[in-house]
């Protein structure tokens, strides 16, 4: 199965590198000599959910809800071509920070590719938790409305993702997502996947409330999870267009993943094992996209499930954004047509 894998990531990636994309201009249309301004707002947030499988609980009271969430984001993005830069000026708190605690976060990315193809490369940190299941334990919720907060709990993520889009003459998956191509007609991909990534979470203190610890017997004082993953796996993807205007598009790619997770206890030694488990992404987006004016809201959810006889780890990142813009025609100077021949250009 390992070699299948490996022959099969080498056959798409050096397909996808090397082969040339004649695309239906019928189909979807590219903007490369506009200048595109737009106004975003984004929302982005993650979620860890802890099961325990050791003690029966009818009430509930046990699961764990862990969610952090980051300040709300507006900002401007330009795009020309295939340059593209974003920078946020104002930050909100979320709503009821004093009764969720506060939530510091770091958001990296660097993402290059063509139609056929695109390679995404995260880094995401996020710092202080809070419980989003207190109510059902905490009899003191109903007359302050302060949920259990975990100040010290941290998730940091590496993540690469590889996606091939098997359709890419007449199906734009940038059309749903960003603001450079604008898709015509109806059309469906098929797409393929590889992903390896990197999730560290540790705490000062133990993952489980005080309150709740009894229900994990000899595994309350978990205070560390890191996984090292890998996969190949599939979905699709669907752009549904109505009056060359309206536009929505829903993604789902899902499969087994490859992990090595490494548990931390505050009373006993680091353990490594080796699961298949299960992971994803789901993908969505709605709006209107004419030749030049363009508004539409984009949700993205990658997840993975760390289950074992014991305990079970359900792990989400999520992000909501709202962008509305303009394309501009300009004309190409000579010194960026000069560019555009070089290996550079044609390596981005």
């Amino acid at each position: 199965m390992k070699h299948l894998y490996f022959i099969l990531f080498a056959i798409v990636g050096l397909q996808g590198l090397f082969s040339q994309n004649k695309w239906d201009s019928t189909y979807y249309r590219k903007y490369k000599d506009r200048l595109v301004v737009s106004v975003f707002q984004s929302v982005r947030s993650y979620e860890m959910d802890i099961t325990q499988k050791v003690t029966k609980d009818s009430l509930g009271q046990s699961k764990i809800a862990y969610k952090a969430e980051a300040n709300n984001i507006t900002g401007i993005e330009l795009n020309y071509d295939k340059l593209n830069i974003a920078f946020g000026f104002k930050s909100t708190p979320p709503a009821n920070q004093k009764q969720k605690g506060n939530t510091k976060y770091t958001n990296l990315a660097l993402n290059f590719g063509g139609d056929r193809w695109r390679l995404e490369n995260s880094y995401r940190n996020y710092t202080g938790f809070y419980n989003n299941n207190t109510p059902f334990y905490d009899t003191t919720f109903k007359h302050d409305g302060i949920y259990t907060q975990l100040p010290s709990l941290r998730s940091q993520a590496f993540k690469t993702k590889f996606l091939f889009f098997t359709n890419a003459n007449k199906f734009s998956f940038k059309s749903g997502y960003s603001c450079d191509q604008r898709q015509l007609k109806s059309a469906f991909s098929f797409i393929l996947t590889a992903n390896i990534y990197y999730n560290r979470l540790n705490s000062d203190s133990s993952f489980i409330p005080a309150p709740v610890r009894s229900y994990y017997d000899t595994h309350q004082n978990i205070n560390g999870l890191n996984v090292a993953a890998f996969s190949i796996y599939g979905g699709g993807s669907f752009n549904l267009v109505l009056w060359k205007a309206f536009f929505l598009n829903l993604t789902l790619i899902i499969g087994p993943e490859e992990q090595w997770r490494t548990y931390h206890s505050l009373n006993a030694a680091p353990a490594t094992l080796f699961y298949t488990s299960l992971s994803g992404d789901f993908r969505s987006s709605i709006g209107l996209n004419f030749k030049k004016f363009f508004v539409m809201v984009t949700s993205s959810s990658d997840f993975s499930y760390y289950n074992s006889n014991v305990m079970e780890y359900f792990s989400k990142y999520g992000a909501v954004n709202f962008s509305i813009g303009y394309r501009f025609h300009v004309k190409e100077t000579k010194a960026y047509q000069k560019f555009q021949k070089t290996k550079l250009y044609r390596l981005i």
